[in-house]
């Protein structure tokens, strides 16, 4: 009971503050009034927005613009409390293709725009179009990854110099998804509301992938089987780094898609299938000097982890894009990918792999690969 008498007192503090809101007798200006747009949905005559109180203030919608011409909407709650989040239905005849900028005014006069470069139907979520964003997610992920495992029986006959060579274009493939998922992950931190801290949310979810894999680790050292060797284990950690990573892969292109992004979802499934047959690579590149050859089911299942995940950020893209929660699974993402390079990169050390002609091949030609496969998602 003692333990919590100090949380007891904060609380009391926190509502004695709240109550008499002392520094609110300062103010003589009008409040700040912030919104922010999280998603924009197109139907066939209307146009729905997803806002959220982004300000510290009380917003009252008074007045909505579309294109310079008040127009009529409709709306779930017309004041919003911070952080609170709404729905603003606007009946407008919109055009496929056309820009559109939207204005909300808010009962002080502030004036909050929307631009919309392109306006293009939003998919429904029925059963043709899951169906569609799950194949979407096999063919960028779960056949790619599946097509790079059969990498395996040549590696199984590689000499240690080359197993040493892949394992080195391993970490050099791990290090540009990284660097590449730390700038999304960023970049979507600064589109997220202030008041939700993208990046706040970007280093949670760091943090905690890295000790959610810690704990992984832990528990299949654990469990571990004649079958479960070291090699094995490490590609079962490399596959959930990939997966993660691979969850916003999927994300990139579910919402580019329901946009109305064509061309650019198009060349994102392209550069994604295209660069995802090397991770496959990666996975089994640790089992290149395994003696016992794992059975068949742990690849089945190597596949699974590192390739399904991209189904499911597909779909989230698709039907529930949130630049907050976004933010937060490339946080994670990043995190599993960091901490697959130094597990990775501690017995590489110990091998001096990388002062060798081979390993140090293998760490630039990664690198390489994945910048010029990226170029047809740029």
């Amino acid at each position: 009971m003692a333990a919590l008498a100090p949380l007891l007192l904060v609380g009391v503090m926190v509502g004695a503050f709240l109550a008499f809101d002392p520094i609110g007798q300062l103010r003589d200006v009008p409040p700040v009034e912030a919104l922010a747009i999280e998603r924009t949905e197109f139907d066939s005559d209307s146009i729905t927005l997803q806002v959220r109180n982004d300000g510290a203030d009380p917003v009252n919608v008074a007045q909505v613009l579309v294109n310079d011409a008040y127009w009529n909407f409709e709306m779930d709650d017309s004041e919003l409390d911070r952080l609170q989040k709404t729905s603003i239905r606007i009946p407008y005849p919109w055009e496929d293709g056309m820009p559109l900028t939207i204005s909300m005014l808010t009962s002080t006069g502030v004036r909050i725009d929307h631009e919309i470069e392109a306006a293009s139907l939003t998919p429904e979520a029925d059963g043709r179009t899951i169906a569609i964003y799950a194949l979407l997610g096999l063919y960028i992920g779960v056949i790619p990854v599946a097509i790079g495992l059969l990498w395996f029986p040549a590696l199984r006959r590689a000499s240690k110099e080359w197993i040493a060579f892949f394992l080195a274009f391993t970490v050099g493939l791990l290090a540009f998804l990284l660097i590449d998922t730390i700038a999304e992950g960023l970049e979507l931190a600064g589109e997220t509301a202030a008041s939700l801290d993208g990046l706040g949310l970007f280093a949670i979810g760091a943090i905690g992938a890295v000790l959610v894999l810690l704990w992984f680790e832990g528990r299949l050292a654990r469990n571990a089987s004649s079958e479960t060797s070291d090699g094995l284990r490490l590609a079962y950690l490399i596959a959930a780094g990939i997966g993660l990573h691979n969850l916003g892969e999927g994300l990139a292109v579910g919402a580019a898609l329901a946009a109305g992004e064509l061309a650019l979802g198009t060349f994102l499934i392209l550069g994604f299938a295209l660069h995802n047959t090397t991770e496959g690579l990666a996975i089994v590149a640790p089992l290149g000097g395994e003696q016992k050859r794992p059975s068949l089911w742990h690849f089945v299942a190597l596949g699974a982890v590192a390739g399904l995940p991209t189904i499911l950020g597909a779909w989230v893209g698709g039907f529930a894009f949130s630049p907050a929660f976004s933010a937060l699974a490339f946080g994670v993402a990043a995190g599993a990918i960091a901490q697959v390079i130094w597990k990775i990169g501690q017995g590489m050390a110990k091998r001096r792999t990388f002062q060798t002609g081979f390993g140090a091949a293998g760490l630039v030609l990664g690198l390489v690969f994945m910048y010029l496969t990226g170029l047809l998602t740029a």
